[in-house]
């Protein structure tokens, strides 16, 4: 589904109801409006009535409207056409009934369509063209116009330039805003300023509203909402779950995310590749981390991981092939167990005959030893990542001390935060816009740009 399940079962209710939709100039008032009639009506029964856009314009841009939307219905009524219908009515600019007279029309004609929709974008410009005409009864006619929908039986569909309250949202069945906003940061620098773009279910008379916001894009063209994120599945790593995805080239490896690698590019050898996971995500980061180990798994590699905090993975409850090596900071002495470690990146290493991935969570490193200690430690892990061309990802946690250091050392760098409920994935390093995570089936994950 493109559109909320509220918005479909506001619609179902019964015919002639009335919605409004608003928002800021470039927020996808217009796309919106044209998806609920796309999926919402039958063939040929959408009135698009246009006062800002011109009709060709209108159908080109929006090539997918067209089978219940052809264009003969769409109604030219700029200011200029509209005042030249007006003058054929041979009524006076000043009366107010032949504007009401001007919208039956319209209306009647719908009738004669199978459950029609009406979309009148945008209200604002109807208002200021026919000012002088209505004077001080815009509230009557805004109720005559609504009732005109429902004693017709055809859904109407209000577009409005404002997001502030107005006297129209009292008279509609249902109100919904579009927002574009800026995803909270505290990096002063610009290098995460991101923004997103949102619907705002403000009321909807006769439906149970689940959720006030969703996460919306305009990717493609076309509008749609995201669910929150579902994070049911556990990070097992079994290669069994997933497709194996060809890594994309000789000098590096797959994510196991073939959107993600469409951005990278793939993991280099000898690479360092951070995910900073903001607050609220809780574990449900674990899908990324699940992805490029099982693709790994499959493509013949070894891989070592160090878990975060909180992260649920042990050879004892899961099935782990004999190219994975799972391990834990343990000891007091630091130096001593890093050690230990690099001992078992060259255990990897001589079963595969090739560079490993490694995976570690920073977190756990610094609970365990301390900042400075840490510090050491990745000098000496860098020096030996190099050195073997091994394949490296550091998962750290926002207020981490480690951060900071995560920041400069990466050569690619990805933010994980939780948004209405979903979880939206960005690039500082390379920079990119927004993605909203899915999880599909066989744990595949798609990211989709939110624009």
């Amino acid at each position: 589904m493109l559109v909320p399940r509220e918005i479909r079962n506001f619609f179902s209710i019964e015919r002639g109801q009335t919605l409004l939709v608003k928002g800021l100039p470039g927020t996808g008032k217009t796309t919106l409006a044209l998806e609920i009639m796309n999926s919402l009506c039958k063939k040929d029964n959408g009135l698009y009535i246009s006062t800002r856009v011109d009709p060709v314009r209108l159908c080109k841009t929006n090539p997918w409207i067209k089978e219940v939307l052809p264009s003969k219905n769409v109604i030219n009524a700029t200011q200029t056409k509209l005042l030249d219908s007006l003058r054929k009515l041979r009524r006076e600019l000043t009366d107010y009934y032949a504007v009401m007279d001007f919208f039956r029309v319209f209306f009647e004609e719908a009738e004669d369509m199978d459950d029609p929709m009406v979309v009148i974008d945008s209200w604002d410009a109807v208002l200021n063209y026919t000012s002088q005409m209505i004077g001080n009864s815009q509230h009557s006619f805004e109720q005559n116009i609504c009732e005109f929908a429902r004693d017709l039986d055809t859904h109407l569909i209000f577009v409005s330039e404002f997001d502030s309250v107005m006297p129209l949202d009292y008279i509609v069945d249902g109100v919904v805003t579009m927002e574009s906003f800026r995803l909270r940061s505290e990096d002063r620098s610009g290098m995460r300023t991101r923004f997103a773009r949102q619907i705002r279910l403000d009321k909807l008379r006769g439906v149970e509203i689940k959720q006030k916001t969703y996460t919306a894009t305009l990717h493609g063209g076309r509008f749609r909402y995201f669910e929150p994120y579902r994070g049911e599945r556990d990070a097992r790593i079994s290669p069994v779950d997933v497709v194996r995805i060809p890594d994309p080239g000789k000098e590096c490896i797959s994510t196991g995310i073939p959107d993600l690698d469409a951005v990278t590019r793939g993991l280099k050898y000898g690479s360092c590749n951070v995910f900073e996971i903001d607050h609220w995500v809780g574990k449900r980061y674990y899908q990324i981390i699940t992805a490029l180990a099982s693709n790994a798994i499959k493509n013949g590699r070894g891989v070592f991981i160090l878990p975060s905090i909180g992260y649920q993975l042990s050879p004892k409850d899961i099935f782990v092939p004999t190219n994975v090596i799972v391990a834990q900071p343990e000891g007091e002495d630091a130096s001593a167990w890093g050690k230990e470690v690099v001992e078992k990146w060259d255990l990897l290493r001589e079963r595969t005959g090739r560079p490993i991935l490694n995976i570690i969570g920073m977190d756990a490193i610094e609970f365990a030893f301390g900042y400075k200690e840490l510090l050491n430690m990745a000098n000496l892990m860098m020096h030996k990542w190099k050195e073997t061309n091994d394949i490296n990802v550091l998962v750290v946690k926002n207020g981490q001390e480690s951060l900071n250091m995560a920041v400069h050392t990466a050569d690619t760098y990805f933010l994980v935060s939780e948004l209405n409920g979903g979880l939206c994935l960005y690039g500082v390093i390379p920079r990119t816009e927004p993605f909203n995570m899915l999880v599909e089936d066989r744990n595949k994950i798609s990211l989709t740009p939110i624009v």
